[in-house]
């Protein structure tokens, strides 16, 4: 299949160690722009040292890019029991700071989300592979 047109729903499915469960992440493909900026951040020369900012560069632009997560994968404790949460506005679970509670409870989730992306968005055949065997 050839390498469609970027669209806004892509779809990220994991399986979150943590929780055992599986959860969808919902995002939008990275503009150029945003590619340049989370290499640039990514590794960064202040005269004569290097840093490397790895985990800071993913979670920002983890953050931008996704744009959604699947209704109930992620719940809230409010009193003693745990609520599910949506980013989708129709939704009775919505939670119009839904991006804060993925940071703030999944930043792992979000720095995979953009490794997967920026990071390992293809992968170069050698031997075999390169002739289609």
């Amino acid at each position: 299949m050839a390498r469609r047109e970027a669209k806004q729903n892509n779809e990220l499915r994991i399986h979150d160690n943590l929780s055992d469960s599986d959860i969808t992440l919902f995002y939008r493909m990275p503009t150029t722009k945003e590619r340049q900026a989370y290499a640039n951040l990514s590794v960064q020369r202040k005269g004569n040292k290097v840093e490397f900012n790895q985990a800071t560069s993913r979670i920002t632009f983890g953050l931008q890019i996704l744009s959604g997560i699947k209704d109930g994968d992620f719940e809230r404790l409010e009193g003693d029991k745990y609520l599910p949460i949506s980013s989708s506005e129709g939704s009775t679970n919505f939670l119009p700071e839904w991006k804060k509670f993925v940071e703030d409870n999944g930043s792992d989730l979000v720095m995979l989300l953009a490794a997967h992306v920026f990071d390992g968005s293809a992968s170069i055949l050698g031997g075999e592979d390169a002739e289609g065997k």
